[in-house]
Order: structure tokens, then C-alpha cells, then sequence
């Protein structure tokens, strides 16, 4: 059999199985092929094993890495689409303010609302699609992307809008998320039941009649939405054919996570504050649990979420970067696998595993990305690395030697 392109590499990283999500006591296998090929043809991976035996069954054009192959990682959480810029709530946290602090000052997310709304669709398209490009050399293959800068129905409706055309002019893969829940605006101040009415009434049908969103999104935080709230607009999200997820126990316990899982949602997102004892809520939902370490950090936080408990209770982990305009600039995967090792206590096996398989299941991706195997779509990365263990090691810089979209190597 011929096949488009095989890589061949001294490791192969396959991160199988990955057809179901991996709890925490399967997270620490990769599934590493020493001198291993990948044969692809037509976008889609038809063969990975040892070389001998792939090029025994495959032949054609060969492409050798002298590192290793690992599948494009997926992030499960970030907000690309902004206007403006934050730094000088970079100067304001250096010198000890808090997020919560800025916020009330009238920075804060409501900040990047009023630049956005400013921004021609023009702007906005094109410092998206640099931001996206900049995950894609950085190895994010897929990423799933949010509104929620815009906070009335045509900002939101324009905003995913522009993503869906960079959806179908980029050779990543993006899932689209509404999140009209992220903020109240200044338009609403002291009638936030009014805005929620709004986001339930008008925004999601509308969102839902467009048909740019997967998901539905909300953040249930102690100065944005209620618990109650948050669950009236997940409720809307759901009647009207939208996936659920949440921004949840970030600064504080309000119980969204659970509230979220009782409602199906595929992910629970950030928890650095969730409890050991709504870890079993989530399990027996099979919502997973998606880790954001680059917050905390950026953010000055000593309180990160409770990875290795979520582990230890068998949860199947995931990480995403959460990069967005104020509270964690970075597009960097990378960085958050890091992240993940250093200030989550992940191994290193455990941090790919999340940021692969797991991360593609809480997209609902899982048959499609997120492992090295035949039938899935060829999103694969070399690495100038030996040994894959020293991706998170090495730090801070970009470690893609390539990168390859449905087979097809970019740049």
C-alpha cells in the first residue's frame, strides 16, 4: 500500500490508547515506540508502529526526524479574540494589586470589552489569526476558542463570527465557544438579573440559530454570575442544542462545578479552589476536570487547583492555557505543560497525557485527535527532543521542530 507521507523519528510518542479519556491511574502510560514510523494518507493516520513494520505494509515519500513524534497538542480553553491591551494591570498586579482589586477599578475584563467593541471586524480578524498562528508554531493543532469580550448580542454574534471564518482559513482545527456570561457590562450596572435575561432570552437562541458554537460557557464566580445564574444560562445553552461547559471555583467555592457536572457539562475549567468532596460529582458525570496553571501563576496566586488529588481520584485530568487578554498572555501550550509539572505536581507523562487524549475528550474530540493512531487525523508534532520526558523540563522556550496538519507539514 502507498501511503502520502511517512515520518519516521527515533521515538514515537503515540499517547494510545486514546479512544476513551484516561483517569488518573491510566495517565502516566505514553505509549512510547522506540525508532517509530507514522504513515498517513489523505489527512489520516493509517498506520504507527515500529519502522520495520510500518514501511513492510507502506511505502512511499519518507521523512526523517531526528527527535521525537507526538500528537498536536489540544488546548481546551482560551479567548484569542481581544482588543486592546491590559499591561498597565500588569504594572498595577507587579505592585500588589489583585485581580479582584483591578476589576473593581473598572479594569478588568470589562477593559478588553470596550476595546473590542472598538476593534473593526478587520482588526479583530487579523490579531486573532496572529495570536492563533503563534499557538499553532507553538504545537496547539486544535484549540478551543471563546466570545465573551463583546457582552451584547451583536458583539457576540460578530466575534464568532470571525472565528469562524479563521475556523475555515486556517489549518488548525478550532471548536467554538459562546460565553455572553463572562461579564456584566457597564450598560447593566446594578441590573444584573436584566443582562442574565438577556444572555438566557436573546443572545443564546441567537447564538444557537447562527450555528458557529459548539459550546455554551459561563463564569460562575463570586463578582461575576451567581450560582443560580450560571445555571439558568447553562440551562438555555442546553435547550438550545449548545455543549456545556464552566468557568468555576477560581477565586472561590460556589459549587458551579458540581452544579455543571448535574447538568452534563463535557468540562469543568480552572478549580483552584474545588473541594476534595465534589471530586466524586464530577467522576460519576464524566465531566473533566480542565487545569489552568498558567492563571494562578501569571495571576500571583499561591492557590493552584488540586491536581494530584483529582488524579488520585481517578478523574482524567486536562490542561489548557486559558490564554486571554489579562489574567494569562500566553499562547504557549508549552508553558502550560511546564506549568502543570512545576506548580501541579503532574510527571511529565501525566502533564502530555492531559494536554493530548484527555483535552480532546473534554472537546468531545477524542475519535478524531489527541493520539498517535490509525483512523485519527494527522495532527502530529516533531520535537527536537531525545526523550520526551524533557519537553516540561525544558522550559519557557519553543521545542516544535515541526509541525504537521492532516499530514501536511506547515511552513
Amino acid at each position: 500500500m502507498v501511503a502520502d507521507v511517512i515520518l519516521c523519528a527515533p521515538q514515537v510518542v503515540t499517547c494510545a490508547p486514546g479512544n476513551a479519556p484516561r483517569p488518573g491511574s491510566q495517565m502516566g502510560q505514553l505509549g512510547v515506540v522506540a525508532q517509530g514510523a507514522v504513515a498517513i494518507s489523505q489527512g489520516t493516520i493509517v498506520k504507527v508502529g515500529p519502522q520495520s513494520e510500518v514501511l513492510a505494509h507502506y511505502q512511499g515519500p519518507r521523512r526523517y526526524h531526528p527527535g521525537c513524534l507526538v500528537p498536536g497538542l489540544v488546548d481546551p480553553h482560551s479567548h484569542p479574540l481581544f482588543g486592546g491591551s491590559r499591561v498597565h494591570e500588569f504594572q498595577m498586579r507587579a505592585q500588589g494589586a489583585t485581580y479582584q482589586e483591578i476589576h473593581a477599578a473598572g479594569g478588568g475584563i470589562w477593559s478588553t470589552v470596550q476595546a473590542t467593541r472598538q476593534a473593526s471586524e478587520a482588526q479583530l480578524k487579523d490579531s486573532t489569526a496572529q495570536r492563533l498562528r503563534r499557538m499553532l508554531a507553538h504545537g496547539t493543532t486544535t484549540a478551543e476558542v471563546k466570545s465573551g469580550y463583546g457582552l451584547s448580542t451583536a458583539e457576540e454574534l460578530r466575534h464568532l463570527g470571525v472565528y469562524q471564518q479563521l475556523k475555515e482559513e486556517l489549518p488548525m482545527q478550532l471548536v467554538l465557544t459562546f460565553m455572553g456570561a463572562h461579564a456584566v457590562p457597564q450598560e447593566f450596572a446594578g441590573r444584573q438579573s436584566d443582562f442574565v435575561d438577556l444572555v438566557v432570552d436573546e443572545m443564546v437562541p441567537a447564538v444557537a440559530a447562527q450555528g458557529f458554537a459548539q459550546f455554551g460557557d459561563v463564569f460562575c464566580e463570586q463578582g461575576a454570575f451567581t450560582l443560580e445564574e450560571s445555571r439558568r444560562v447553562l440551562l438555555a445553552c442546553r435547550e438550545h442544542g449548545l455543549r456545556l461547559r464552566i468557568h468555576a471555583e477560581e477565586f472561590t467555592h460556589l459549587g458551579g462545578a458540581r452544579m455543571a457536572a448535574e447538568l452534563g457539562a463535557l468540562s469543568a475549567d480552572h478549580l483552584q479552589f474545588l473541594p476534595p468532596e465534589d471530586f466524586a460529582a464530577l467522576r460519576q458525570a464524566g465531566t473533566i476536570p480542565v487545569m489552568t496553571a498558567g492563571t494562578s501563576f501569571f495571576l500571583g496566586m499561591s492557590q493552584f487547583a488540586p491536581a494530584r488529588g483529582l488524579i488520585e481520584a481517578n478523574l482524567p485530568l486536562a490542561i489548557g492555557s486559558d490564554f486571554n487578554a489579562g489574567s494569562c498572555l500566553s499562547e504557549s501550550m508549552q508553558m502550560a505543560l511546564s506549568l502543570a509539572v512545576l506548580k501541579l505536581g503532574l510527571s511529565p507523562e501525566e502533564a502530555i497525557l492531559a494536554a493530548t487524549v484527555n483535552s480532546a475528550h473534554s472537546l468531545g474530540l477524542g475519535q478524531q485527535v489527541g493520539s498517535l493512531e490509525a483512523g485519527k487525523r494527522a495532527d502530529v508534532l516533531a520535537l527536537d527532543l531525545q526523550d520526551v520526558r524533557e519537553w516540561p523540563y525544558h522550559y519557557g522556550v519553543n521545542l516544535v521542530e515541526a509541525v504537521y496538519c492532516k499530514g501536511v507539514r506547515l511552513g
